[in-house]
């Protein structure tokens, strides 16, 4: 490519956080209960535009771009109060139980997978114009917890 343009900018996403809680009771049945919160986070994109000869494949390599993203809040549910830790906060609504462990969220440990997002092309004489668009798709592993009535 010639005439190569880059530059960086960013997306708000918003990755769904689950939490499986399983409470056993004394008498020996157990409920199984989904939480589901929303983490919003600003994650890195990357564009490179530039013109190449139209008989060439368009390069869409991606080793030399390494993405990011910063954790910006996390609410219960979409739209509802900021929270600072999911497991705390569930650890809370149930006073009766002990839980065997202490888990903490870590917003700051999501899987991201980098991607194209976008390739647009567009003729200009014996070249073409080529933009791509790299972006981070991120995930948040399900959490588990235990929680024993006392």
């Amino acid at each position: 490519m010639s005439a190569l343009t880059e530059y960086y900018g960013a997306e708000i996403q918003d990755v769904q956080v689950e939490i499986q809680l399983t409470l056993i009771q004394g008498t020996g049945g157990q409920t199984v209960t989904m939480f589901v919160f929303n983490q919003k986070i600003l994650a890195q994109t990357f564009t490179r535009k530039g013109t190449q000869a139209a008989n060439k494949p368009v390069p869409l390599s991606l080793s030399d771009v390494t993405l990011d993203y910063t954790p910006i809040l996390l609410q219960r549910g979409r739209g509802g109060p900021t929270i600072g830790d999911p497991y705390s906060l569930i650890r809370g609504f149930y006073p009766g139980y002990t839980f065997s462990d202490a888990t903490v969220y870590n917003s700051s440990g999501l899987t991201k997978v980098q991607s194209i997002g976008s390739i647009s092309t567009s003729p200009a004489g014996d070249l073409i114009e080529v933009a791509t668009t790299y972006n981070i798709i991120v995930s948040a592993p399900i959490g588990f917890m235990t929680g024993t009535e006392n």
